[in-house]
């Protein structure tokens, strides 16, 4: 059966590898081979209509290990805003999911998920291949198209500022992105 990967779980891993060049690539996967078809129910086997949801990404980040860590943090609270797009999310021994409102609850299946992070994407992500908004630009996006200032307008000394809450690094007039590190 030829398989077609969701366009969202194509999008995240170009998001990564832009972000990460150096990372190791050694547990990353999609489709599932025939022994993981074997044992059952799994959004990286394809479907009937072919679509596998389902990517695992190394955990090896290169030389700042936490930063996986900062990763699967950024998706589950992407996921729990607004991103209807992430199914769940397993790293650590941990599941990540809608039941309990994206909690880290114990993962019980029998691979902990050390060496990758495990991320399923629902049929919304099927056909898109939008931005993950792992830096909350979109947040901040809003919050300038609600100010009475307009971009670029000087601020004066006793108007708000941007700088405390967080307006630096946004480019709020173009569709560019931020080149950012996900920590």
């Amino acid at each position: 059966m030829s398989w077609k990967l969701s366009k969202a779980a194509v999008q995240l891993r170009e998001q990564l590898d832009d972000d990460f060049p150096n990372r190791s690539r050694k547990s990353d996967g999609a489709v599932a081979d025939a022994r993981h078809r074997a044992k059952g129910n799994s959004d990286h086997i394809p479907d009937k209509n072919g679509w596998v949801r389902a990517i695992d990404v190394t955990a090896d980040f290169g030389s700042h290990p936490e930063e996986v860590y900062a990763v699967v943090e950024k998706l589950r609270k992407l996921a729990k805003r607004r991103d209807k797009r992430i199914k769940y999310l397993i790293y650590d021994g941990k599941i990540m999911s809608p039941i309990l409102n994206w909690k880290r609850r114990r993962y019980k299946g029998p691979n902990p998920h050390r060496s990758h992070f495990h991320i399923s994407f629902t049929s919304l992500g099927d056909n898109d291949s939008s931005w993950f908004d792992l830096e909350g630009e979109r947040q901040n996006e809003k919050r300038l198209r609600k100010s009475s200032r307009k971009l670029g307008e000087s601020v004066s000394s006793g108007g708000s500022s941007d700088l405390s809450s967080g307006g630096l690094g946004y480019c709020g007039h173009c569709k560019c992105r931020s080149s950012l590190s996900l920590a």
